[in-house]
């Protein structure tokens, strides 16, 4: 059931699940707008157990849900539609096309700016990570981190994680949110739920990349407990796939790392195909 409804959710989510239904972003600002029209909100966001309580409530519903109703294709079509809600970037998606054709029309200004919509803090001329790295943060953020916590707990582990996300990157992205005061606990709690993950995905890229030029830098991230995990997905993806410094900031750097962690995907899934063999997952 769980390697189904991971295939099912991935072929959907990228040939048709591109509007803002299938986005967590939509149904999280509907979530809030209902509590702050109830008077929920104001009640609840001031104390951090509260908060999370509040956060969760969608978790708490899915699993009340899940638990009642014992049928298999519903089960399944649970799957496949909260791992589409908790894949959903298809706003990151436009912005990578729009970073490619701009690269394509030689328009360096407007690539720099896709490049930092994108998520990239800092350009490599500035001396900060390649796109490249930027598209594997995402793609672990997006994929590998929410198909790991969907294999660990199931659905309810999915939707936790991917909704612990948004509102991390909702007080990163606006400091005059209302949430801004739980913003520490917010990004540690999500730092930890992305130690033992991006550890595991970043493995992936030594077995599918280039092992000897990766197995230093992932020895070097694998127990470290304060280096930022972006750093440890960035770091390993780049050295697992090499690309000449001259390549760096093209589009065939981009499209290098696309390949490899589309390659990871393919990893993962057959590794949930083997546990699946042996009983370890459902």
């Amino acid at each position: 059931m769980i390697l189904i409804s991971v295939i099912l959710a991935l072929i959907i989510e990228r040939l048709a699940a591109k509007e803002d239904a299938w986005q967590l972003n939509t149904y999280v600002k509907h979530f809030i707008s209902v509590s702050e029209s109830n008077g929920l909100f104001s009640k609840i966001y001031s104390r951090r157990v509260d908060f999370f309580i509040w956060l969760l409530l969608p978790v708490l519903l899915l699993f009340a849900v899940s638990e009642t109703f014992d049928f298999v294709l519903l089960e399944l079509a649970i799957n496949v539609v909260v791992l589409l809600v908790c894949f959903g970037c298809a706003y990151l998606r436009e912005k990578y096309k729009g970073y490619l054709n701009a690269l394509q029309r030689d328009d360096a200004e407007a690539a720099t700016l896709y490049a930092l919509q994108l998520g990239q803090k800092r350009t490599e001329q500035d001396g900060g990570e390649t796109l490249g790295q930027t598209i594997a943060w995402i793609n672990f953020r997006y994929y590998g981190a929410v198909i790991f916590w969907f294999v660990i707990f199931g659905v309810c582990g999915a939707l936790g994680y991917a909704l612990i996300r948004n509102f991390a990157d909702l007080t990163r992205n606006d400091p005059e949110s209302a949430f801004r005061k739980h913003k520490k606990v917010l990004h540690k709690t999500l730092y930890w739920l992305d130690w033992l993950p991006a550890r595991i995905v970043s493995f992936g890229y030594l077995i599918i990349g280039n092992f000897s030029q990766g197995t230093a830098t992932y020895l070097k991230y694998v127990f470290n407990f304060s280096v930022p995990n972006r750093r440890v997905i960035g770091d390993i993806a780049h050295a697992a796939e090499r690309v000449e410094q001259e390549f760096i900031g093209c589009s065939f750097e981009a499209k290098c790392m696309v390949r490899l962690v589309k390659r990871n995907m393919l990893l993962m899934l057959a590794a949930i195909a083997i546990l699946t063999l042996l009983g370890s997952v459902g």
